[in-house]
């Protein structure tokens, strides 16, 4: 039987269902917190300190954590089930969020701190490679970046949601109002899991020893290739309140005019990098998601370049939906090469793996745009460009990796 045709005639079971939907349901809540604070975290930052390195390691704190715990989280779910382990983070992240609402009530030497904190905590919530993971233990590897996909979907809802009424909610009931939604959000997820996650016994076959897991030179290919998207979120998203309120003198309330056409044109290319890597066109198609990101930043910080005006929004728009085309591509895309190379025993320790130097990106993202910023724009350009470049020779190169019957387990 033929790989298509096998394709084909997979279908999902209703159990398959509930787990997608309730995953999809935990993941939409959760991000949709973020989502909501992300436009506007720089200049939230900016009210407690004028230090712009340390409002980029505050961007970074929560990403930091999270790529600390991924392996840890990771690993426990391959002993302890995914359930109690996803209940455990959203909790923390919950709490995290809570702090994060409180700097202003701190003396000012303190508050930058306090919002340190309350990411730091937030971080806590280092849950994406079990809920991945999760999808590995029931989804065949023909549905897998499918199935994945749909865990995209509530990303996507929520981004385009978040992005346009957090800014706005930010307009009428300050920043922190924002945070303490977040942290309601997060602790309805938990209700989700209990209700519609089985609370499944953990299997009796130990987890994969460390040294197999981390044999296959694609695993770090791919993990270092999850640390480049979140590098680049975080530098578009340290700087695009910048750019849209600083250079073009735009209120928070009117984001959702650049955002909007950016995600709408990535929700339809998402699917097509999902598809495309079910028929196992997953590492080319990787590789141009990289190349998107290079025109995507000349657009945003030099487009005179490309003769465009910098005057003019267009270009800012441009560049934000070449960007999450790329973006979105490869969220999907990556998890599902990792889960072809990953140990069946271990899909947990491996998407671990992928999820913390993914995250790492976002730590390091951070601060580095941050100290980037004190320097004319063209410097984080070439600096963005160069990793993109880099991305792009990663997936060129490497091998496509074979599934193999341990890995389908």
């Amino acid at each position: 039987m033929s790989k298509t045709t096998k394709r084909q005639r997979v279908s999902y079971t209703p159990t398959q269902k509930k787990m997608i939907f309730a995953l999809a349901s935990m993941v939409g809540m959760r991000m949709l917190g973020i989502f909501l604070v992300l436009p506007v975290f720089t200049l939230y930052g900016l009210q407690f300190t004028s230090s712009k390195f340390l409002v980029g390691f505050a961007f970074g704190a929560y990403p930091l954590v999270m790529a600390i715990l991924q392996i840890p989280m990771g690993r426990l779910s391959d002993r302890i089930g995914r359930r109690k382990v996803l209940i455990i983070g959203m909790t923390l992240f919950s709490v995290g969020s809570f702090l994060c609402a409180l700097p202003p009530v701190f003396p000012r030497s303190w508050q930058i701190w306090e919002l340190i904190l309350g990411r730091l905590v937030q971080g806590g919530g280092a849950i994406i490679s079990v809920a991945f993971a999760t999808v590995a233990d029931y989804i065949e590897p023909e549905q897998r970046s499918t199935a994945m996909a749909m865990l995209g979907i509530p990303i996507g809802v929520s981004f385009a949601v978040g992005i346009v009424i957090g800014p706005i909610l930010a307009g009428w009931f300050g920043t922190a109002f924002l945070f303490w939604l977040t942290g309601l959000l997060g602790l309805s997820t938990d209700f989700l899991l209990t209700r519609y996650l089985k609370n499944e016994i953990p299997p009796q076959k130990a987890p994969a020893p460390l040294s197999d897991v981390f044999s296959h030179p694609a695993l770090i290919v791919y993990g270092a290739g999850g640390f480049l998207i979140n590098m680049f979120s975080s530098t578009f998203f340290y700087h695009f309140p910048l750019i849209a309120t600083g250079q073009h003198h735009l209120k928070m309330t009117q984001y959702y005019t650049l955002l909007l056409p950016m995600i709408i044109i990535s929700g339809f290319t998402m699917f097509g990098f999902s598809r495309g890597t079910d028929k196992g066109w997953g590492r080319p198609l990787s590789a141009i998601a990289y190349l998107t990101f290079i025109p995507a930043f000349v657009l945003l910080f030099e487009p005179s370049w490309l003769g465009q005006d910098p005057s003019r929004l267009f270009p800012v728009i441009v560049a934000g939906a070449i960007f999450y085309i790329g973006f979105t591509g490869l969220e999907p895309v990556l998890p599902s090469l990792v889960s072809e190379v990953a140990p069946g025993a271990s899909y947990g320790t491996a998407l671990g793996f992928y999820n913390s130097v993914q995250f790492m990106g976002g730590a390091v993202g951070g601060p580095l745009t941050g100290a980037l910023a004190n320097f004319p724009l063209d410097r984080t350009m070439f600096v963005m460009v160069i990793a993109a470049a880099i991305g792009f020779l990663m997936m060129a190169v490497t091998k496509s990796p074979v599934r193999t019957e341990t890995a389908q387990e």
